[in-house]
């Protein structure tokens, strides 16, 4: 018997909403000009639905499915898309019913074989599997040099299957056929409440902050209250990107 998923941000609900970032509209464009038809997408482990919003403008419907209704409660209600409950493994949707499955900064805490059943059984012949995550936000050289000891103190706390994800995705082990997939980068004007946001939105400040009773985040805070003016800063972070296409049944 597999073992249950682990849920690593109902606890962190707020702060996953209020810190996640959005993704570039060129990749959703690009996305869908690989797609058969523009009938359904599924946006598998959706979170708050930042991809889910950028998909509706693409296809004519989008289930978004997380196993947190914490998260799904926080999820804008918009035209198009249905959120709602559902595992990565079990997405409840018909068979060869999908012209495109999204996972964005996900992947790396699934079943890997049985999602990648499920996600063969979803699609349609010739639609298409996009997986993407990024790694740490880039802003200017102070900065990023006070994000790193931030990285020092947090490299315990990551729980396994963040390597995945810490390796670029590179090692991500998917036997379907795999296309080329062009460079994307997400970007951001924020304030340093902003910046702030993201970072405690990550599983490993959770697992920091339970264990040793205090935020890891606020000798940052300090730091970034003198190296960051009231203006925003422009923030960066390079995708990294996998995509597979379905191919026919024999």
């Amino acid at each position: 018997m597999s073992k249950p998923p682990e849920d690593h941000f109902s606890p962190l609900a707020g702060a996953y909403a209020r810190g996640r970032l959005r993704y570039p509209a060129n990749l959703y464009s690009f996305l869908a000009d690989l797609c058969p038809a523009h009938e359904l997408a599924w946006d598998c482990a959706t979170g708050t639905g930042q991809a889910a919003t950028g998909l509706a403008r693409h296809f004519d419907q989008v289930v978004a499915t997380d196993l947190s209704p914490e998260l799904l409660a926080l999820a804008p209600t918009l035209p198009r898309i249905s959120f709602r409950p559902g595992l990565a493994e079990d997405s409840g949707l018909p068979a060869a019913s999908a012209d495109l499955i999204t996972v964005a900064q996900a992947v790396h805490w699934f079943d890997l074989e049985r999602f990648e059943q499920e996600a063969r059984r979803v699609l349609k012949p010739g639609g298409i599997l996009a997986v993407w995550g990024y790694l740490w936000p880039r802003v200017d050289p102070t900065v990023d040099q006070h994000l790193e000891l931030l990285k020092a103190t947090l490299a315990p706390w990551w729980p396994d299957r963040s390597a995945l994800l810490h390796g670029e995705y590179r090692d991500l082990a998917l036997s379907l056929p795999e296309l080329k997939a062009p460079s994307f980068a997400a970007t951001a004007q924020w304030k340093a409440e902003d910046y702030l946001a993201h970072l405690r939105s990550w599983s490993a400040v959770r697992y920091f902050r339970e264990a040793q009773g205090m935020d890891p985040t606020e000798p940052l805070a300090e730091k970034l209250g003198r190296c960051w003016n009231a203006a925003a800063k422009a923030v960066h972070w390079p995708l990294a990107l996998r995509i597979y296409k379905a191919t026919p049944k024999a």
